[in-house]
């Protein structure tokens, strides 16, 4: 591999990671305000209450006029849990552009590594596991206690969900032991079994902030979103520096 190109490559990954995870604070600084609000008035109106009724209409190109189709009504408690997971998917399709950009980087290093293009991970993911040591020591020994082998297919598996059935994860089980049978990596299941399911919640990708403590004022929470990209940055990291002890 060519240290100078798969240095660039990596700068211009970081910066477009960077780009999205502004795009993130972003989201969540506007959902913040948002639940501000819907927590002031449900201070002043009955949780059960209904606030909101909606007719939604479309234009009939048959008729020339605008025809409802559906009616909604929702308290104080349905538009929480809406703005909640609509959060989420926000978060799940910024997720899935972080790991769209991880792939083309890893895409091109595979490429000027073998000369050969590929489609998906997996070939990609045993190539530089097999053919460089550090990669492979990387991937099983790290400050995440995790291997990143899987961490990385497990983000890929949620970008497929994210894609293709709006974040469902309909049977999470099998979810699970997708992630860990294409990962190859067969000891330590339990560990990550537990690992898996910390992102998936009522059979959905689940990227919201976590609570890490119980305080009333200094609250601090885990950002899943950050955590999830640091292992793409962490495993183009190994990459590089397989790069750069190669000399070339």
């Amino acid at each position: 591999m060519q240290k100078r190109v798969i240095d660039s490559q990596y700068q211009e990954l970081l910066e477009n990671l960077a780009d999205l995870n502004q795009m993130k604070q972003v989201v969540n600084h506007a959902f913040k305000r948002e639940f501000e609000v819907l927590e002031q008035y449900s201070n002043s109106q009955e949780s059960a209450e209904i606030v909101s009724r909606e007719a939604f209409g479309f234009d009939n190109p048959f008729t020339g006029k605008l025809e409802k189709y559906a009616f909604r009504t929702a308290t104080i408690e349905d538009l929480k849990l809406l703005t909640y997971w609509h959060k989420n998917s926000q978060y799940c399709w910024l997720l899935m552009s972080a790991y769209e950009k991880f792939e083309k980087f890893l895409a091109l290093s595979y490429f000027e590594a073998t000369g050969k293009r590929s489609r998906t991970l997996n070939p990609m993911l045993l190539y530089f596991s097999d053919s460089f040591s550090s990669i492979k020591a990387g991937e099983a020994k790290n400050a995440f206690d995790i291997n990143l082998r899987v961490a990385v297919h497990l983000v890929e598996k949620m970008r497929h969900a994210i894609a293709h059935d709006q974040c469902l994860v309909p049977d999470a089980t099998e979810f699970t032991s997708k992630v860990i049978r294409q990962s190859g990596i067969g000891n330590d299941r339990r560990l990550h079994e537990e690992f898996v399911s910390q992102f998936i919640f009522e059979n959905k990708v689940f990227i919201l902030e976590v609570p890490a403590n119980n305080h009333t004022i200094l609250k601090t929470f885990h950002d899943q979103y950050r955590i999830l990209v640091s292992y793409l940055i962490s495993y183009a990291y190994l990459v590089k520096d397989a790069a750069s002890q190669s000399g070339v």
